[in-house]
């Protein structure tokens, strides 16, 4: 028998990419006497297999989600908000984002960045309760904002991003298992791209990192892909002393807010930088792997709208030292932002909230002591990740060994200071 609570469990299914909505949400709910509690894929089915909340936000791509965990127990009395990590892409990748055999009716609310992707939903995927759909707003985009905001730019820091999944993964799986994995001639052709990409962009990337070192008196901030093992940059930080870093942040608008420019792949992460008014330097040109990009992530062509395209490697070194570069984007751009990543408001996490708060109540006694088991289990099995050196501590977040930042904490009550719960309904229907 599980065991019933109201703590509500907010899902992050990556931790550089949907933590800090689940903990701005949290921070806001906790504040107004609500309990919570972060959960990841490493905890996840362990409390779903002795508690059953009465509320469960998940973020993440629902092809990626714990699906299983979540089909496995029944939620008669939950009240389950389902929010996609992912708000653009072409046609084909949301045929597998959202896969046509799941049954969607046991999600309450479905929280969609903007006009284009409910529009796709609606369109081909059969959900009962559509005058459930919302079209919110892309969380980070407003969390962006409040970065640009507060973080200082250090002028003489370039970031670089790493996008090397395939040659670097996380958990040690080499490029046969990939290829003996994949089930089709298309997603193993796609795979040998990715792979051709990624090993002439780190050699791309070590010749301007070098020009850095050689030429300047710069930093280098690495960013490793949410994916990646990143002890495998242990070498590069021995090798340049304080003059390389691997970057943790949760978010990569606070990083790059931080940084004067950035070198980096086609990426999403672009969209991050434009709303933090930080200039981006795209390799893809100099490498000739636009093409092999597009048939990989056609969504991304848009992201060349939003960044310099140098089509040389001296022509990138020259953007490097440019003292005045700035920000770029097209009006094309804009409107894909407008049409994907915009919501029919700027208050997101007050929509958000407003949709929890209709079925929820405030904790009892019981929940009190509910959330101090539920605490105790994670402490103990984040500790037994941590000794072990497992690499799920690196995707996965823990209350007890990864710290908050002091700018996401002012920004988590900068948007808290904005939401006034006290008009709102909080108690159960």
């Amino acid at each position: 028998m599980r065991l019933k609570t109201n703590i509500i469990f907010l899902y992050a299914d990556s931790m550089k990419r949907d933590l800090s909505t689940c903990y701005i949400l949290a921070k806001v709910l906790n504040k107004f006497g609500y309990k919570t509690f972060i959960c990841c894929r490493r905890n996840f089915n362990f409390l779903l297999r002795y508690f059953e909340p009465k509320q469960l936000f998940l973020l993440g791509q629902v092809n990626m989600l714990p699906l299983q965990a979540i089909n496995s127990f029944e939620f008669e009395n939950t009240f389950i908000y389902f929010m996609p990590a992912e708000g653009f892409a072409a046609n084909g990748e949301y045929e597998q984002m959202y896969p046509k055999s799941l049954n969607y009716d046991f999600i309450q609310t479905i929280f969609f960045w903007g006009k284009r992707p409910l529009e796709w939903f609606k369109n081909n995927r059969s959900y009962t309760k559509r005058n459930l759909l919302r079209r919110i707003g892309y969380a980070r985009m407003s969390i962006a904002k409040e970065y640009a905001a507060i973080v200082e730019r250090n002028q003489k820091k370039i970031g670089f991003v790493g996008r090397f999944p395939a040659m670097n993964d996380l958990y040690k799986r080499g490029a046969i298992d990939f290829f003996l994995s994949d089930d089709t001639v298309l997603e193993r052709e796609r795979l040998r791209l990715r792979q051709d990409v990624e090993s002439k962009a780190i050699s791309c990337y070590m010749e301007l990192i070098d020009f850095i070192i050689k030429n300047t008196d710069y930093t280098i901030s690495f960013r490793p892909h949410p994916n990646e093992d990143i002890r495998s940059y242990d070498g590069l930080a021995k090798r340049f002393g304080n003059r390389f870093e691997i970057n943790q942040a949760f978010d990569v608008a606070e990083w790059m807010a931080s940084c004067y420019s950035i070198i980096a792949l086609a990426s999403s992460s672009f969209i991050d930088a434009h709303e933090v008014k930080t200039p981006v330097i795209c390799i893809d040109s100099i490498i000739g792997t636009t093409d092999s990009t597009l048939i990989f992530d056609p969504a991304l062509d848009i992201m060349y709208e939003a960044c310099h395209l140098p089509s040389t490697i001296e022509e990138a070194k020259t953007l490097l030292i440019n003292n005045k570069l700035q920000s770029v984007s097209s009006k094309k751009f804009e409107s894909v932002l407008d049409e994907n990543y915009r919501g029919e408001t700027d208050a997101i996490f007050e929509g958000i909230i407003d949709e929890i708060l209709v079925n929820t109540s405030k904790p009892d006694l019981v929940d009190h002591f509910y959330k101090y088991l539920i605490n105790l289990f994670d402490f103990l099995f984040s500790t037994k990740c941590f000794i072990n050196r497992e690499n799920s501590l690196q995707f996965d977040y823990s209350y007890f060994y990864h710290p908050i930042s002091i700018s996401l904490k002012n920004i988590s009550s900068t948007i808290g200071a904005r939401i006034n719960l006290s008009a709102r309904k909080s108690e159960p229907l």
